[in-house]
């Protein structure tokens, strides 16, 4: 399958999800056996040197949703955790406030990947924005970026006023204090829990979109997902090893 790079430009507004579709979400069964099919030849470069990621789940799931991705990232070499916040259940502001002060109590200074599905995504993006020192990159998928709930299945279970206060506060931030790591947004058309336009990152400096053919809740083990998130990572690496190079040689 191949998936392409997405330019946001000439995307459409964001639509209200009034409930999830059955038929486009039916889909799922067949992903763990195109998983299985490529499992191998995506895992057998080890190429992480142990760099933390933190791994951040969706509404109303618990952190062991990201148990695959998990197991995906340690064989390629990487070190990843869970959020170690268990089920979220949607308190954006909380969330970030607990792991950002978690991360400025530590001792480490090295830097950390956050990857978030679905809601986790907001989370990571506004703990990135708190921390650029500390963040590495952000890879989202299925992730509302435009609007927080209010274009999401979820929209109701936060209410109409509250849904609005996020939204708004979403676009003053993004307007006052830009997110400035590098971000990864994957979304797909298909998408019946959150709009895909909505997933769609208008104002970060440093941000490349990529389409799936996904539904949203196989996301998590699509092979195309896997593939862009590990490119993304060496992608970084190569940059990072690129500019201590450089530093080396004009010091």
């Amino acid at each position: 399958m191949i998936v392409n790079e997405y330019s946001s430009t000439n995307a459409p507004h964001p639509q209200d999800v009034k409930r999830p579709s059955i038929f486009q979400e039916i889909n799922s069964i067949f992903q763990p056996i195109r998983l299985l099919r490529q499992y191998s030849n995506l895992t057998k470069d080890k190429v992480g040197k142990g760099q933390r990621i933190i791994l951040f789940p969706g509404w109303n799931s618990h952190e062991t949703v990201m148990f695959p991705m998990k197991t995906f990232l340690s064989k390629l070499g990487y070190a990843p955790e869970y959020w170690g916040l268990g089920t979220n259940q949607g308190k954006i502001e909380a969330y970030r406030d607990e792991i950002v002060d978690r991360l400025k109590g530590e001792r480490s200074t090295d830097k950390i990947t956050l990857i978030g599905w679905s809601l986790g995504g907001v989370v990571a993006r506004e703990i990135a924005r708190e921390l650029p020192d500390r963040i590495a990159s952000v890879v989202t998928y299925g992730t509302p970026i435009i609007g927080g709930p209010k274009y999401t299945i979820g929209a109701k279970a936060w209410g109409e006023k509250e849904a609005q206060r996020i939204n708004t506060l979403m676009e003053e931030l993004d307007q006052t204090n830009p997110i400035e790591v590098p971000i990864t947004i994957i979304f797909t058309k298909n998408d019946s829990f959150v709009s895909w336009s909505a997933c769609l990152d208008h104002t970060s400096k440093n941000v490349t979109h990529y389409e799936v053919q996904s539904t949203h809740l196989s996301l998590g083990i699509d092979p195309e997902v896997w593939k862009i998130v590990a490119t993304h990572l060496q992608e970084l690496e190569n940059k990072q090893s690129h500019h201590e190079i450089f530093y080396a040689t004009t010091h």
